[in-house]
């Protein structure tokens, strides 16, 4: 009985201490990690792996969350994430991912740990496909919480405010703007470097963007500005009605908006010391009627007329969400 019970606590101990040794990945079951993706609990278990101490999540799980497509290539092992226009690729192994389809052009990502590919699945570090796409990611106490950049005031603002509160705030987003289509190339023309917006009347969750010899047109698609259309023009003209009526477009990407409405155009532009600010109405005919304007040379208006505002006279938001 002795002998028995003798041997029974060494083999004991001697499998706690090969537990014990065991990498971190495979010594325990991972504890259960939720995943909240906009406040919305995709699961209550997402299965997660350590390597090197890096966690590692599953990549197709993370990416149909944030609604984005995957594919996956078996002659060359490569998995291919795409969330609008642009395309997140790797292959398991590899510690270099490529993000194709930005406004910068293709960019190579470095991983903080390399891809794993394990019973079928492809596990990555667990902010790469959020963060490609532009997502923030908070982790803490076996909680993963993925979200958009925007925070609640803004997107209060940007949903339910006034046009004169809104519009001035999604315009301050077109630098993050992501692409439906590989963006074209802006030419500056004459060294006109104005930024001209202009909004259909009563919106504000969309509008065009003009800049060099470029439009777009971008509109808020689930808390992200998407760039769903854009066209190359010959000239730049205060007003672009010509860009807006397609008389000058040489070659565009996407489909056009087709918008039969009074549009408000805010322009502005800097050249050395002075700026000029302007805004005014375009109606369904494409003739466009100043409403105010602002000249300032070094830190003194030189010229102005009328009062500089979002809104057209009168103009009532009808985009609420």
């Amino acid at each position: 009985m002795k002998n028995w019970l003798r041997h029974a606590v060494l083999a004991a101990v001697a499998f706690i201490v090969l537990l014990a040794n065991l990498p971190a990945a495979y010594a325990a079951s991972e504890p259960a990690t939720k995943l909240i993706v906009e406040g919305k609990t995709i699961t209550e278990r997402l299965p997660v792996i350590t390597d090197r101490g890096r966690t590692l999540v599953p990549l197709r799980i993370i990416s149909e969350a944030l609604d984005a497509k995957v594919q996956w290539d078996s002659k060359t092992s490569t998995v291919t994430v795409q969330k609008w226009g642009e395309r997140l690729s790797l292959k398991p192994g590899a510690k270099k991912a490529t993000l194709r389809g930005t406004k910068s052009g293709d960019l190579a990502l470095d991983l903080d740990a390399p891809a794993k590919l394990k019973n079928g699945t492809v596990y990555v570090p667990m902010r790469l496909i959020a963060h490609s796409f532009g997502y923030e990611v908070e982790w803490t106490q076996g909680v993963i919480k993925i979200y958009s950049p925007l925070s609640e005031e803004t997107k209060n603002i940007l949903y339910r405010g006034s046009l004169e509160e809104a519009r001035p705030k999604i315009t301050r987003l077109i630098q993050s703007a992501h692409y439906m289509n590989p963006p074209l190339e802006t030419k500056i023309l004459n060294e006109n470097y104005d930024r001209t917006f202009i909004f259909p009347e009563g919106e504000a969750l969309g509008y065009y963007y003009i800049y060099g010899n470029t439009i777009s047109w971008v509109e808020l698609q689930d808390n992200f500005l998407v760039c769903t259309w854009q066209a190359n023009f010959e000239y730049a003209s205060t007003g672009h009605t010509e860009t807006l009526m397609g008389t000058s477009i040489t070659n565009s990407t996407g489909k056009a908006p087709e918008i039969n409405k009074n549009m408000l155009y805010y322009s502005h532009g800097i050249f050395g010391d002075s700026s000029h600010t302007e805004y005014g109405m375009i109606d369904t005919n494409y003739q466009y009627t100043t409403l105010a304007y602002e000249r300032i040379v070094g830190d003194r208006v030189t010229d102005s007329e009328g009062v500089m505002a979002f809104t057209l006279p009168g103009e009532v938001r009808t985009d609420y969400r």
